[in-house]
């Protein structure tokens, strides 16, 4: 399959009622042909290995599908996770949507803590939107790893919201394992809206217990 054979597809598969839905939920400036992640993700697998199929001549940046294909395919064809790391790095920052950072983590190998933490360091102060949403999204993969804790001292006000939001999904999903030490965080967090939507989450969440959502309610 060709480039231009992909666009085609997509436009011929896509559903317009769940393109207008997919392009809210997306909160960004992706045109969107309507064809659902499962799709998307098969397409992925099918052409891993398809040298037709070449990521120089993707036109990205413009369509939801497009870039989810882009870096899903990019990632898949790498076979260890430093060079997938790094072309998150070369890339993310051009992402329109969450729906973009999001998905593309599922797509990466094992992740040592180590290995995250020289990407972290590499993003978190990125003037890139995406670039700082990917490093506090991939850390929600060592949630249970106590070394984690270390994201908080980095945590600051950011007037993205797709950032914050995930500052708060990181935090949320550590207090799973650390709810003391995300406790003592929140208590002195002077960033109340971070601080509402990370207890919005946990008490959202099914793994978090119902004692521990009420003792973090009492922060609001």
């Amino acid at each position: 399959m060709t480039y231009k054979e992909l666009e085609k597809y997509l436009e011929e598969n896509g559903n317009k009622e769940f393109a207008e839905f997919s392009k809210t939920v997306s909160n960004s400036e992706y045109l969107v042909f309507g064809v659902k992640n499962p799709v998307l993700r098969q397409i992925v697998k099918e052409h891993v290995k398809d040298e037709e199929l070449v990521l120089d001549d993707f036109k990205t940046g413009k369509y939801l599908e497009i870039d989810f294909i882009y870096f899903g395919l990019g990632l898949s064809r790498i076979k260890n996770i430093d060079d997938q790391l790094e072309f998150l790095k070369q890339n993310i920052k051009n992402a329109k949507s969450w729906a973009i950072t999001d998905t593309a983590s599922t797509f990466l190998k094992k992740l040592t803590f180590d290995k995250y933490w020289s990407f972290f360091l590499s993003l978190v102060k990125s003037p890139f939107t995406y670039d700082r949403r990917m490093a506090y999204v991939l850390g929600l993969k060592l949630a249970k790893d106590k070394k984690i804790l270390e994201v908080t001292k980095y945590i600051k006000k950011d007037d993205e919201y797709m950032v914050m939001m995930a500052e708060a999904w990181l935090l949320a999903t550590t207090a799973i394992y650390y709810p003391n030490e995300i406790y003592e965080y929140l208590l002195k967090c002077d960033d109340i809206t971070l601080k509402r939507k990370t207890i919005s989450k946990m008490v959202d969440s099914f793994r978090i217990d119902e004692a521990t959502k009420e003792r973090f309610k009492g922060l609001r």
